[in-house]
């Protein structure tokens, strides 16, 4: 390690300090990418079969909006340090100017941290305009999975097919019990995400 010693040493205190900086935020952004890609630390999967019971379909805003504190998420700072700091290397390198270094790392870093939310903003957007969709599952057909009482405190659930997608919801009945494999349609949605379904 006598080389990185010698290195580290020929170093002035804002390189060190710049680099003390990159390298810790370069590891925790490749950590993040890696636990993102097998669906760890993210919003995770999307499945095949979701579970409608996980849909708000009254949410109207919310995690879409973009605020102040939608830029300091743990994956913006993140990003801003490992920009920041190797924005200032760079610059600090090329230049020797130590003020530009700082202010032009400062500026590409924040650059960084809003693009991170940016991309947060419109993923969340994007989730929350499926999800709305949810709502045209009004009308369309599917089929019972799981008897549904004639009590309607109780549920069953149906699995309904809509722009090529399955989905499994709880559901109650207007047509009092229905069995497994009762071709339905679906007349209603309630709160809870819960069909009202009618045998067809």
């Amino acid at each position: 390690m006598t080389w990185f010693t010698e290195w580290w040493n020929g170093l002035d205190l804002v390189l060190q300090i710049l680099y003390c900086i990159a390298i810790p935020g370069t590891i925790l952004l490749i950590l993040q990418t890696i636990l993102i890609i097998f669906g760890i630390g993210g919003e995770g999967a999307e499945f095949d079969v979701p579970d409608i019971e996980a849909v708000d379909l009254s949410t109207t805003g919310g995690s879409g909006d973009f605020g102040i504190m939608g830029l300091f998420s743990f994956q913006g700072i993140v990003a801003f340090f490992c920009i920041f700091g190797w924005s200032g290397i760079v610059v600090m390198n090329a230049t020797g100017i130590i003020p530009l270094a700082l202010g032009l790392g400062f500026v590409f870093g924040f650059a960084a941290m809003y693009g991170v939310a940016k991309v947060i903003q419109l993923t969340a957007k994007l989730q929350h305009d499926g999800t709305a969709n949810m709502k045209l599952l009004i009308g369309e057909t599917g089929t019972v999975y799981i008897p549904i009482p004639e009590d309607k405190s109780k549920r069953g659930k149906v699995n309904v097919q809509m722009a090529e997608r399955l989905f499994e919801c709880e559901a109650i009945s207007e047509s009092g019990p229905l069995a497994t494999n009762t071709p339905v349609r679906v007349t209603d949605i309630l709160g809870g995400n819960v069909l009202v379904v009618e045998k067809i």
